[in-house]
């Protein structure tokens, strides 16, 4: 019995079909290259005694077969005249069916569902070059921007079963012989060169912030594979997250991170970051892989879901508003950071003062000062300081990231009110760090107290930094 017939993708005259003898278990896959005229057996590497119940050719690849057996799949890639098992992760099962679906390999087995190989690129890529390089970087398939569903029934009871997800962005393979003895790293830049993202194999530091959930409910923190034979990463298509301050939904400051697991919660899965840096617009990138005194480079192409309708400028727009308020939320936690820190030392000199009845001016000195720190960290309802600006601007970032679209016109005020008030901080900040804290500082050394420092714990902003120098209204 003819269980299935696969005409040929590439040859009118070539084609392939899986053949059942219910009286034998041997397997049979045949290959004519005449139209029919002759048929030649091609079952070498499969095991014996299992029927071969389906074989599909690669739509883009030629010589690229897939076949299904009684147990397992299996993949050649000389036309079928040598097979190898492609069981990966697979449950032995009776493998009923195949098909190929754009970039992935769908498989029906009989009591074990559906099950499906994401991203079929290393097996048309693969090559004997690839296996005879020290480090090779594989193209990735084209990457479809997709949003996450931000309302899904989540979180779900850790012991309650969940089916797996296909991965959500761009999936990138490379090829290392041997373990990498030192750090490699994975860029991946615009067209015209600039750092939109980049990671390494290095460990990243522990979280140590405190949560109001388990860890459990988190993704491992992990620096890419550097494993011989092949690797995968998948970049989700953001930019780096932006730094942010705790706030509680109703606006106080905590000093924890606070989750509601309202969405994408999965145990083991869910994202640390609650603001992620906005998608990368749609278009062209480059992928550069550097190990040792390696770098390698693949372009990759980012498109838009097909169901979404927006034009490229409205989604530029998008982008470009959400980087200036990156911006802002960069420059405000470091200031509110530097304020934190002098607020610390100023709690030391105080100490230090009370003992000395003599010290009063240097006293009310740094008092003021600190009145003056404090108006520019929090402010009041009616001129918020830095800190709620920055929480406000995350807001209003996830507003604008929320859909494909161009930013509405309240998202646009509330950053233009927020970008204003910060303006107004950063200067005051700048003026006291100028002008009172010298005076403070002469105050102290008078009676012999260490003079306040000018803290700073802001980052340097590098040349590829893709967020702009400024929050912009």
């Amino acid at each position: 019995m003819v269980s299935i017939i696969e005409p040929s993708h590439f040859d009118a005259y070539t084609a392939f079909v899986a053949v059942i003898n219910n009286r034998d278990s041997t397997p049979y896959i045949y290959r004519t290259r005449d139209g029919g005229n002759s048929w030649q057996k091609i079952t070498k590497g499969l095991e014996p005694g299992r029927i071969a119940r389906v074989v599909r050719e690669d739509p883009q690849r030629k010589g690229l077969l897939y076949a299904g057996t009684e147990n397992a799949v299996y993949v050649s890639f000389d036309d079928g005249d040598h097979w190898q098992s492609l069981q990966l992760n697979l449950p032995t099962s009776a493998v009923r069916d195949l098909a190929v679906h754009d970039i992935d390999l769908v498989v029906a087995t009989f009591g074990r569902a559906l099950w499906v190989l994401d991203d079929l690129s290393p097996l048309r890529q693969a090559t004997t070059q690839i296996a005879s390089s020290n480090a090779y970087l594989l193209r990735p398939a084209m990457a479809v921007r997709v949003r996450w569903d931000n309302d899904q029934e989540t979180p779900l009871p850790p012991e309650v079963p969940t089916g797996q997800n296909p991965p959500d962005g761009a999936i990138i393979y490379y090829y290392l012989k041997s373990p990498s003895p030192s750090a490699i790293s994975l860029e991946i830049r615009g067209a015209a060169g600039r750092l939109v993202r980049r990671f390494s194999s290095e460990p990243p530091p522990p979280d140590k912030t405190i949560k109001n959930v388990p860890d459990y409910w988190f993704a491992p923190l992990v620096g890419i594979p550097k494993n011989a034979g092949l690797n995968r990463f998948v970049w989700d298509l953001h930019y780096d997250p932006p730094p942010t301050l705790q706030y509680s939904y109703f606006g106080n400051t905590l000093n924890f991170v606070e989750y509601t697991l309202s969405g994408h919660a999965i145990a083991g899965d869910t994202p640390r970051e609650q603001t992620l840096g906005p998608l990368a617009v749609p278009g062209e990138y480059k992928v550069v892989l550097t190990v040792g005194d390696q770098k390698l480079t693949q372009p990759l192409a980012i498109t838009l879901d097909p169901r979404v309708h927006v034009s490229q400028a409205d989604l530029d727009w998008q982008f470009e508003t959400t980087m200036k308020i990156e911006a802002g939320l960069k420059s405000s936690y470091d200031a509110f950071s530097e304020l934190a820190a002098l607020h610390k030392e100023i709690t030391e000199r105080k100490k230090k003062l009370a003992s000395d009845a003599q010290a009063k001016d240097a006293a009310d000195a740094i008092r003021d000062l600190e009145m003056q720190a404090d108006a520019i960290q929090d402010g009041s309802p009616a001129s918020p300081g830095i800190g709620p600006i920055n929480r406000d601007l995350a807001r209003v970032a996830f507003m604008v990231e929320s859909g494909d679209a161009a930013p509405s016109g309240a998202a646009q005020s509330a950053i233009k009110e927020s970008c204003n008030g910060l303006t107004k901080h950063l200067a005051e900040w700048r003026a006291l760090q100028t002008h009172a804290l010298p005076v403070v500082n002469a105050r102290l050394e008078k009676y012999k107290v260490a003079p306040l420092p000018l803290a700073s714990t802001g980052t340097a902003k590098t040349a590829d930094d893709p967020r702009g120098d400024a929050c912009q209204p």
